[in-house]
């Protein structure tokens, strides 16, 4: 099998933050506040990061990498630490935005992931697990 990736589901709250942040940029710089434009500037930059090289992916040999761009730690899965895999529903913000998201146990620990295709998603995992147990 291949290397399957999926991307990550961005929340509204990123982009509220993003604006925010730029917004606040540019006033520091109007006023002439170069370092508080300086900090704005490194926060959008990172967090633009983030958002574009999110990614979930399934590997080849048996893992789920989780990857939140160059400045974060990732995590690696294998699949044999899996034991469910459940799809669940989010009420959201004050549940006017409900959002459906992926959540895994492993190892006695929870782990949630929002894909853009969370269905997508299940099925290539639970195709990949059902894969891992034939050969085992």
């Amino acid at each position: 099998m291949m290397n399957r990736i999926f991307h990550v589901k961005i929340a509204q709250g990123a982009y509220i933050f993003l604006v925010l942040c730029t917004a606040l940029m540019v006033i520091a710089f109007w006023y002439q506040e170069a370092i508080v434009g300086m900090i704005m500037a490194l926060l959008l930059i990172v967090n633009i990061e983030r958002i574009i090289h999110s990614t979930y992916t399934l590997t080849a040999d048996g893992k789920v990498v989780v990857y939140y761009g160059r400045f974060y730690k990732g995590k690696t899965i294998s699949l044999t630490d899996i034991t469910d895999v459940e799809l669940k529903r989010s009420s959201g913000f004050g549940g006017i935005m409900p959002s459906q998201y992926v959540l895994i146990h492993y190892e006695n620990k929870l782990l949630s992931l929002v894909p853009v295709k969370p269905k997508e998603f299940i099925n290539a995992l639970v195709i990949r697990l059902e894969h891992r147990m034939e050969e085992e």
